[in-house]
């Protein structure tokens, strides 16, 4: 049968359980169980969700967010500080959660040394030059252990109702897998980093050339973390505000 035809059929019908948004962060959760990551940073954390949930992993001491949008992190933050219920464990254990505004283009101290740094559904909203920026500040001068991105693949977007063009209006482009895995690779190359692929939200049965809905690139730097090349041009001044911090003690 036809692609085109095939589909077609399957416009309309794709429904994914749970949520897409919830895979892509249940995606993280299960990185963090498995990897043990004591400092991890959020890119682009928008209503602070994933940061909300991460606040329950046992790893975690340090949480970190960045968003463009100061006003949708205040509308949300309350969510990360300590509610009637919220017991951490183990009870001795400390954590701090701290929120930034500022942009993913610009360099600053206090995101440097995180073991994680996720990038969930970020970049397809960055301009070109903050594209271009972005794998500098974020391999080159934050250089975490594991940097976690994800975007649309925009070869399942002819399955989704709706969508004739981008999924977000506020989407600069939308890549299809190796357009992502180029881009991805040559970031990997230049800094050091080794990068595998993979995604949530599956195609339904017959539509497996499409691939993930959300495709995913998961980078581990492949250097010491105590190496003195890790940072360059290390800046002395804050670019980004703090808008919020919260400690558990």
């Amino acid at each position: 049968m036809d692609k085109n035809v095939q589909e077609k059929q399957f416009t309309g019908m794709i429904k994914f359980t749970p949520p897409l948004y919830k895979q892509r962060y249940q995606f993280i959760k299960d990185l963090v169980g498995k990897y043990k990551p004591k400092k991890v940073a959020d890119l682009g954390c928008a209503d602070c969700t994933l940061l909300w949930m991460l606040k329950f992993c046992s790893c975690i001491e340090v949480l970190a967010g960045l968003d463009i949008c100061e006003n949708v992190m205040k509308e949300k933050m309350h969510r990360l500080s300590p509610l009637p219920g919220d017991y951490l464990q183990p009870a001795e254990r400390s954590l701090t959660i701290t929120l930034h505004h500022g942009s993913v283009a610009h360099k600053d101290p206090c995101m440097c040394g995180f073991d994680l740094i996720t990038c969930i559904e970020l970049i397809e909203h960055l301009e070109e030059s903050e594209l271009e920026k972005f794998p500098e500040v974020v391999f080159g001068f934050m250089a975490p252990t594991m940097v976690v991105i994800t975007t649309p693949n925009s070869e399942f977007n002819p399955l989704l109702p709706g969508v004739t063009f981008f999924r977000h209006p506020d989407h600069k482009f939308e890549w299809n897998r190796a357009e992502f895995q180029s881009w991805a690779l040559s970031i990997a190359r230049c800094y050091d980093y080794s990068v595998e692929f993979t995604g949530v939200g599956p195609p339904p049965t017959g539509m497996e050339h499409v691939g993930f809905c959300t495709q995913i690139g998961v980078f581990v730097r492949k250097y010491s973390q105590t190496s003195e090349s890790v940072h360059f041009e290390k800046p002395t001044k804050a670019a980004y505000k703090t808008v919020s911090i919260v400690s558990f003690l």
